[in-house]
């Protein structure tokens, strides 16, 4: 009998968190896994791309100004659904691990893949209880990254010893360099081949702190020309950022937005240097993707980025909010195609040692495996 895992996030829109449950849900073994994605809000572009017989999506529907907790209404879908395991994942769906343990039918697993700008400094005290509620009440507790593991210990007095930390990991089927690709995409775009092409992919919103990359590359905007930026991706700051380019015509000339894509693989290969400006961060799925495409990386010295990136080795750190600094890192690698080779193959090194989508899937299974019940016939006939 396979287990059934009832997966509970907040929704399954353009992010990070929900193209790492896509990638895991793909991974797993069909044959020992079965899924089911229950979003607290809304659907959105990655449930797009689930699909087949073991993936069942749903959707509470919750409203996006209802701050109530949904625990007898997860508790009705946790009984519907019967899963051995329920995962819910941050705080937009931790009353899951409530509903299940109310329910008291299924393991439960509560995992934190990074934070809300508004709570990067500090968080409401109602929200910190209920949180080293839930981190007692489930049998285990997850984190993407030992910063942030550290960081909800010393917030809920939780033992950090008592979250384990599972890495997010690349597809390397997926992303990877190809040269035949880069030429090709470089001309679609109409970038030579001394044109820096400078790159960023993510949700547009506060928390990436793209206006530190525009002033960024507008410090030397008027003194080169051989550069492109290149931003992939939507969200609630795109009509800012773009009025932001509009107003200075080097930049407008120059900098390009893309939109959601499905070409993010051929777009990357297409780069020269990957930029990540958040202000906060956990594991970001898309630094890898860029790592593992063999890009030098330039990202802000926080959250889980400097356990991804060793600087002068896979790529280079900058202090959140240091556009003067970016803009050094930027103009040295622009002037230094030697070192971009070398931390480019620092980046694809430090992937595939430490950061690959198969070690990151087994640990999923072991937690899974560790948490499944014993067979039971008659639950296995009613599945049927």
């Amino acid at each position: 009998m396979r287990i059934r895992i009832m997966h509970v996030v907040d929704t399954m829109g353009q992010g990070g968190l929900e193209n790492g449950l896509v990638n895991l849900i793909e991974h797993l073994d069909a044959n020992r896994f079965e899924h089911i994605v229950y979003a607290m809000r809304g659907l959105g572009a990655n449930a797009d791309r689930l699909h087949g017989d073991r993936v069942r999506v749903m959707c509470l529907g919750k409203k996006e100004t209802d701050g109530r907790f949904q625990v007898a209404a997860l508790a009705r879908g946790i009984l519907e659904i019967r899963p051995d395991i329920v995962h819910s994942r941050n705080w937009g769906a931790v009353e899951a691990v409530f509903a299940g343990k109310w329910v008291r039918s299924c393991a439960l697993v509560h995992s934190e893949h990074g934070l809300e700008s508004d709570t990067a400094v500090r968080e409401p005290w109602r929200r910190i209880a209920l949180r080293r509620l839930a981190f007692e009440l489930a049998d285990r507790v997850l984190s993407v990254s030992y910063q942030l593991r550290d960081l909800h210990a010393a917030r809920t007095h939780f033992l950090a010893g008592k979250i384990d930390v599972i890495h997010n990991g690349v597809d390397s089927r997926r992303f990877f360099p190809d040269p035949e690709t880069r030429a090709r995409v470089r001309k679609e775009l109409g970038l030579s081949a001394d044109d820096l092409c400078i790159g960023c992919v993510g949700n547009l919103s506060a928390a990436k702190d793209y206006p530190t990359v525009l002033r960024a590359v507008g410090n030397f905007a008027t003194i080169y020309k051989d550069w492109r930026l290149l931003v992939i991706g939507a969200g609630p700051e795109l009509s800012n950022l773009e009025n932001s380019v509009n107003a200075r015509t080097e930049l407008k000339e120059r900098v390009s937005f893309l939109g959601l894509s499905n070409r993010v693989p051929e777009l990357l290969r297409a780069m020269d240097v990957y930029v990540l400006s958040s202000v906060i961060e956990g594991i970001s799925n898309s630094l890898l993707e860029a790592m593992a495409s063999g890009l030098p990386v330039v990202v802000t010295a926080t959250g889980g980025n400097p356990e991804v990136v060793a600087h002068g080795d896979s790529g280079l750190l900058f202090p959140v909010g240091d556009a003067s600094r970016l803009a050094e890192h930027l103009l040295w690698l622009r002037a230094r195609r030697d070192m971009r080779l070398q931390l480019g193959q620092g980046a694809l090194r430090r992937v595939s040692e430490e950061f690959s989508i198969d070690a990151m899937v087994r640990k999923y299974e072991q937690v899974y495996s560790s948490l499944s019940p014993k067979p039971n016939p008659r639950l296995a006939l009613e599945r049927a």
